[in-house]
């Protein structure tokens, strides 16, 4: 018997499954970044991905993830231009600075300790909005926030026009001392 069609066959049976994934993560099978292996390692059933503590790999543009994307603590430098998260996004101690311009996330977007330099304008966040420790000097006017606020330990000295935040805000360790009166905040703001 030829046992060389045979590892043809597990080969293709292979690449078959990981495209397969792959589209239902929503990634495209041409990510020249990685190989289908490698992000068989870090994809999921549910649709997450999880490249925490990874080296700064290129993302695919666009990128739609049907769960949440992990890239804490990654080296990873920039986002894609186009990114949609149905889940949450955790960027926690990422070395990412801007978000992309198309910009869709479902649930919560953890900044927490990041590089990140400025968010966009009018930005909404479905969950809570992490920016504890960050370098953040300047929040975006018509800011919205569906879960909590945490701004704990952050450069910030005032809150933007128009805020709209349905959870709590949180302040302590920022020079923040006034709510702007165009703020909607239905929740309470714990200094």
């Amino acid at each position: 018997m030829n046992k060389a069609p045979m590892k043809k066959r597990i080969k293709v049976q292979i690449a078959t499954f990981t495209t397969a994934i792959l589209l239902y993560v929503g990634i495209s099978p041409y990510v020249h970044a990685f190989s289908h292996s490698h992000l068989l390692n870090h994809a999921d059933t549910y649709g997450n991905i999880s490249l925490r503590n990874s080296g700064n790999i290129t993302l695919p543009n666009p990128l739609v993830v049907t769960g949440s994307l992990d890239l804490e603590n990654s080296r990873i430098a920039q986002l894609p231009q186009q990114l949609t998260v149905d889940g949450n996004l955790n960027l926690a101690y990422s070395d990412i600075e801007y978000l992309p311009l198309v910009f869709k996330v479902g649930g919560y977007v953890n900044l927490a300790h990041s590089k990140i330099k400025e968010l966009n304008f009018g930005m909404q966040v479905f969950g809570d909005l992490s920016l504890m420790g960050t370098r953040i000097t300047k929040l975006p006017d018509n800011l919205y926030v569906k879960g909590n606020l945490y701004l704990n330990n952050t450069k910030l000295t005032k809150l933007p026009n128009k805020l709209m935040v349905d959870g709590n805000v949180y302040i302590r360790g920022t020079t923040i001392h006034a709510i702007p009166d165009d703020a909607r905040i239905k929740g309470t703001v714990f200094n």
